[in-house]
C-alpha cells in the first residue's frame, strides 16, 4: 500500500510537473507569438511609415515638376530687339534690294545665334538727319520707348553735319571751317549719346563712322579724306566717355574699291556697299564681345 501510494504520488507529481511544464510551455509560446505579432505590427507600421514617407516625397517631386512646368514663357524669353537710329545710312537709302541696307546683315547675324529665337528690328533712320535732328527726335515718346526696350542699339550720324559745311561753303572751303564745325559736332553728338543713355543706360551701342563719298571721283583731293578722318576721330573721342559703346570704321571700304559701291546718286552706298558696312559692323560686334569681361557678357 505504501508502495502504491508512493507510485501514485510519483505519478501525480510527474503529471503535475508535465502539466506545469506544458502550461509554462504554452504560456511561453503564446508570449513569443504575442511578441512576434507585436514585432510584426511594428515592422508593418515602420514599412507603412516609410512607404508613406516615400509616397509623400514622390508627391512633392511631382508637385515640384508641375510647378516648374507652370513657369511663365516670359521667364525663358529668348527674343532680341535691335534698334537702328540715325540718318539715311540707317534708313538704307540706295539699297536697291529694299532690305534696309546693313540692318538685314546685322539681323541675320543675331538670328544665327543658338540662344536667340526671334530677332525684331525697329528702324528709326530718317534721310537728311543731322545731330540736331536726332536731339529733337529724342523728345518723341515712341523713339524713347523703342530705345528703352532695345537689347542693342546701332547709330549712324555725322555725314549730313559734314555735308552742311560743304554745301554752305562750297566756293570757299578750308580746314578752319571744318575744324570749327567739328567742335560743334562733337558737342551735339555728346548730347545725343547722353540723351540716348537716359532712356537706356545698359544696352550696347554701336556707332557707325563716316566715309568719303567723293573719293571715287576726286581722289586727288586728299584734304577731304583728312577731314573725314578728323571727324571720325572726334566721334571716337566722344564715345570714349561712355561705357559699353563701340565705334565701327567704314572709311577704308570706299577707298579704291574693286567694284562700284555707290548708288546712282553717287553719295549713298548701293547694296554691295551696305553689305560691306554690315560685315564691318559684325566684325566689331565679335571683337567687342571677345574683349568684354565676363560680367559684361552676362549683361548682354
Amino acid at each position: 500500500m505504501n508502495r502504491f501510494f508512493k507510485i501514485a504520488l510519483l505519478c501525480l507529481l510527474i503529471i503535475s510537473m508535465v502539466s506545469c511544464s506544458s502550461e509554462n510551455s504554452s504560456s511561453y509560446v503564446l508570449e513569443k507569438a504575442k511578441e512576434r505579432r507585436e514585432s510584426q505590427d511594428e515592422k508593418t507600421l515602420f514599412r507603412d511609415f516609410f512607404k508613406n514617407d516615400e509616397k509623400a516625397e514622390n508627391q512633392n517631386k511631382i508637385v515640384n515638376i508641375e510647378e516648374k512646368n507652370e513657369v511663365t514663357e516670359e521667364f525663358f524669353d529668348r527674343s532680341f530687339k535691335l534698334v537702328f537710329f540715325g540718318d539715311s545710312l540707317t534708313q538704307g537709302v540706295g539699297d536697291e534690294s529694299g532690305k534696309g541696307g546693313f540692318t538685314s546683315s546685322v539681323k541675320d547675324y543675331y538670328e544665327g545665334k543658338p540662344y536667340i529665337d526671334n530677332v525684331s528690328i525697329t528702324n528709326l533712320g530718317v534721310r537728311g538727319n543731322r545731330t540736331n535732328h536726332l536731339l529733337k527726335r529724342l523728345e518723341d515718346p515712341e523713339v524713347q520707348e523703342a530705345l528703352a526696350e532695345a537689347d542693342v542699339i546701332f547709330m549712324t550720324v555725322g555725314g549730313n553735319d559734314l555735308m552742311k559745311v560743304i554745301r554752305e561753303n562750297f566756293l570757299d572751303l578750308n580746314f578752319s571751317l571744318f575744324d570749327k564745325e567739328q567742335k560743334l559736332y562733337a558737342d551735339r553728338l555728346d548730347s545725343v549719346i547722353g540723351e540716348v543713355r537716359t532712356h537706356n543706360d545698359s544696352s550696347r551701342l554701336y556707332l557707325v563712322g563716316l566715309f568719303n563719298p567723293f573719293y571715287q571721283f576726286f581722289q586727288e583731293i586728299d584734304e577731304m579724306n583728312q577731314v573725314v578722318t578728323n571727324w571720325n576721330e572726334t566721334t571716337i573721342s566722344v564715345l570714349d566717355e561712355y561705357p559699353n559703346t563701340a565705334y565701327v570704321p567704314i572709311q577704308d571700304i570706299f577707298v579704291d574699291p574693286e567694284v562700284n559701291l555707290l548708288d546712282d546718286d553717287q553719295f549713298h552706298p548701293n547694296q554691295k556697299g551696305y553689305e560691306l558696312i554690315g560685315s564691318n559692323i559684325i566684325s566689331e560686334i565679335m571683337r567687342f564681345n571677345e574683349e568684354s569681361t565676363t560680367d559684361e557678357m552676362l549683361e548682354e
